[in-house]
């Protein structure tokens, strides 16, 4: 509609509002693209603990959460760091009480 050699001083009033309406109907597209794109790097930053978080996480000890590890509960070594995904966590710990109770 508006051609790009056309200059910015020589647009009328209505095409350079709606010039404008365009240009801010797609930088709200895009800001809500990135929003999610950051949102999600936010989750998969907030899905792993350490020892201590995972301790503070399930209200427990850290001798406790060592206890898990031999009992099974999958968790990621990088270098000295030991990690574990919450989600991965939460199914250990659902299958563990799954477990008590039939063996209850």
């Amino acid at each position: 509609m508006f051609p790009e050699h056309k200059p910015l001083y020589a647009l009328t009033i209505g095409e350079f509002a709606e010039l404008t309406k365009q240009l801010i109907e797609e930088t709200l597209k895009e800001g809500g693209q990135k929003k999610e794109t950051e949102k999600k790097g936010d989750e998969e930053k907030a899905e792993t603990f350490n020892i201590l978080e995972l301790a503070k996480f399930l209200r427990c000890s850290k001798v406790s959460i060592h206890n898990y590890k031999k009992l099974g509960m999958p968790f990621y070594r990088i270098g000295r760091k030991v990690l574990f995904k919450k989600n991965e966590v939460l199914n250990f710990m659902k299958g563990l009480k799954s477990k008590r109770v039939i063996q209850a």
